[in-house]
């Protein structure tokens, strides 16, 4: 019997990559995206692999309930769906940006994670999306989403110690400067991260869905509360 495992935000970049690696794994995916426009390049990249969209917006809790009402089972949720802004300092921040960013990287997440629970026995997993902005503040990204990013940290932690007696394991992925449209936020060019990150390159969407591939897998059965940077040796310790 196939694994199904449900993708946040896998319309592109490191949700996309994602999906598709666990198709390639023989998953069956449910691919949420806000419409189905935004899963149509996950859908034709995956033609032949069994995935299903999943249309609701993470900032919509009965959406969120009547999509994950139809599924029978979940093995294994990736929680990706994330936004951000244009830096902007501190007296530029306004209310809509904050409930914007906040209601969809972290509060999104649990109630996400909440649906998806009710569908997933002992075995199965949580894998949430940080980022490295959440130990550091970020180099060029804004303080919600930084606080965002924070937030989702201690909520991994918080659902491992819950969920542990359930047999369920909850770990995050922080990943450092990756190749995607969001990058572009950051308003560097490429070839400025080969100079600062240790490793020597930038980030691909790759990187990340190997490591979220190994944490949904048997092999990191013993795995759990854990955030695993994934940055190139950007951050360390």
């Amino acid at each position: 019997m196939k694994k199904v495992a449900v993708v946040t935000g896998a319309g592109a970049g490191i949700g996309k990559k994602i999906a598709l690696q666990l198709a390639g794994e023989g998953y069956r995916v449910y691919a949420n995206a806000r419409s189905e426009k935004k899963l149509e390049d996950t859908l034709a990249a995956g033609k032949g692999y069994d995935i299903i969209p999943l249309i609701f917006d993470v900032r919509d809790l009965d959406a969120i309930e009547e999509s994950f009402s139809h599924i029978d089972t979940i093995d294994c949720l990736v929680n990706n769906a994330g936004v951000s802004i244009r830096n902007k300092g501190i007296y530029d921040i306004n209310e809509d940006d904050w409930d914007m960013i906040l209601d969809t990287n972290a509060k999104g997440y649990f109630f996400v994670a909440r649906a998806a629970l009710k569908k997933m026995k002992r075995g199965g997993c949580i894998i949430n999306m940080s980022s490295g902005a959440a130990k550091t503040g970020g180099d060029f990204v804004s303080i919600p989403y930084s606080t965002s990013k924070g937030a989702i940290n201690s909520l991994t932690v918080c659902l491992a110690r819950e969920l542990a007696s359930e047999g369920i394991r909850v770990n995050a992925v922080s990943p450092g400067f990756i190749d995607t449209d969001m990058l572009t936020l950051n308003g560097q060019p490429k070839d400025f991260y080969s100079k600062v990150i240790p490793l020597g390159r930038l980030g691909e969407t790759e990187d990340i869905a190997n490591m979220v591939t190994f944490l949904a897998s048997e092999k990191a059965g013993f795995v759990t509360g854990q955030i695993i940077e994934v940055n190139g040796g950007d951050i360390m310790g």
